[in-house]
């Protein structure tokens, strides 16, 4: 089983050989050193997994560099598929924060609390305003359901009166009944009709009595007085007309 030795060795893209061999030979692998390509500063080689205690010794030359060899670099490879042997990149250290901006940091730290729960509360009320929305909306429907229904029974009522109004106007009819009246009451109202009648006549009779004497008192005062020049027929007089015309009655 061979292991797959990949990765980038090199940034800067650089191409030459990489010189390999094992540190001690072993079952599958002799003492020799062996060339590898390195394009473009990445290798892609397949290599025998190597036994514990052994490594491979690893070097690099630019093409046409016969000079001595001189190992820089030791690998284990595993028994596995693939192995990576890219350079791990140093971690970048975080900053140390200057004293003065912790108070900062909490500052800011605070504030995103206090957004968060900003925008939790917007959310909720954002949520009650929908369902307040849908109750308006549903109320408003029900509400024009019910307008139209009473306008459209408030209309079947007007019409319904006018129907009822032409068509059953009250009918007027004078209807003259006899009834007999018993004998004894009638008896009863005409005499009492006749005393009526002569309590008037007498009393109409005392009255005319009584203009009589008045304008006879009148007439004897009238005598009584000297005349106050000559005095003309008796019958042209309107004294005299007076008294004959309460005579012929």
């Amino acid at each position: 089983m061979m292991t797959k030795v990949y990765g980038k060795l090199f940034e800067d893209g650089r191409d030459g050989f990489l010189i390999i061999k094992p540190s001690k030979p072993f079952f599958g692998c002799s003492k020799h050193e062996k060339r590898f390509p390195v394009s473009e500063g990445s290798v892609d080689i397949e290599l025998t997994p190597t036994p514990p205690g052994i490594q491979y010794l690893v070097a690099f030359k630019d093409p046409g560099d016969f000079s001595r060899t001189e190992f820089t670099l030791k690998w284990r490879v595993p028994a596995v598929d693939q192995l990576d042997v890219s350079p791990a990149k140093p971690k970048v250290k975080d900053p140390t924060p200057a004293p003065g901006s912790i108070s900062d940091q909490v500052q800011l730290k605070r504030l995103a609390t206090e957004l968060a729960s900003s925008l939790q509360q917007v959310a909720t009320l954002q949520q009650e305003l929908r369902q307040t929305q849908s109750r308006l909306d549903d109320v408003t429907s029900k509400f024009d359901t019910y307008k139209l229904s009473a306008e459209l029974s408030l209309s079947s009522r007007d019409a319904a009166i006018t129907s009822l109004k032409d068509s059953s106007e009250p009918e007027i009819r004078t209807v003259y009944k006899s009834v007999p009246v018993p004998a004894a009451p009638l008896k009863q109202r005409i005499s009492f009709l006749e005393d009526e009648l002569d309590r008037l006549n007498k009393i109409n009779n005392e009255y005319y009595q009584s203009v009589v004497e008045l304008h006879q008192l009148k007439l004897d005062r009238a005598q009584s007085l000297p005349s106050p020049g000559p005095i003309s027929s008796p019958e042209d007089t309107p004294r005299q007309r007076l008294i004959n015309k309460l005579f012929n009655r």
